[in-house]
């Protein structure tokens, strides 16, 4: 990994240890899932680095936000959704980073235009962002916040499912659901 990337990712974990550990995470299922879905090798990098970054934006964040127990005020929220611009920006920064720096700003972007920052939707956000978004949800559910609990990987998966084609791309769905339950333990 480059010096900068490395960089960026230990600034995040001094901000903050759950969201470098989640970020390592999504950057090893989106890798995974990006061989799976048949993208380039180059592809499949740029989709690694993608993951490791696209909460990079929150080092611009109060820590006492991303630790807030309970909901969010709209103030918060709004700032919250900014981190996603914030992060493309400084990975744009980092020279041969720049395709890295769209999945980073379209990591929240949602097949039924009503993500953000841009409302894109469908095709018109590319498929890497897609892959971390999908990543990016799934690990978040699996893991206990402040303001919830945790959710089972069946559970995660279900939520997933029942999203895919409005929040979620479905194809990237679908790989996901496949590789995880394909790893699950087998009940007795």
């Amino acid at each position: 990994m480059e010096l900068p990337t490395r960089a960026l990712l230990d600034a995040l974990a001094d901000l903050d240890a759950d969201t470098h550990s989640h970020s390592c995470e999504v950057a090893a299922t989106a890798a995974a899932l990006a061989r799976k879905l048949g993208l380039s090798r180059a592809e499949c990098a740029e989709v690694e680095i993608g993951g490791l970054l696209h909460d990079v934006g929150k080092l611009f964040l109060p820590r006492a936000l991303l630790a807030k127990p309970g909901p969010l005020t709209r103030a918060e929220r709004r700032l919250i959704r900014r981190h996603p611009e914030w992060g493309a920006v400084l990975v744009a920064t980092i020279p041969g980073l720049e395709t890295v720096a769209e999945i980073v700003r379209l990591h929240h972007e949602r097949p039924d235009g009503l993500g953000y920052p841009y409302g894109l939707s469908g095709e018109r956000i590319p498929v890497a962002a897609r892959i971390v978004s999908v990543c990016d949800a799934y690990g978040a559910m699996t893991k206990p916040r402040p303001y919830r609990g945790l959710l089972t990987p069946d559970d995660a998966l279900a939520e997933l499912e029942r999203h895919a084609g409005t929040q979620f791309d479905p194809d990237v769905v679908d790989a996901l659901t496949g590789s995880v339950r394909l790893l699950a333990p087998i009940p007795a």
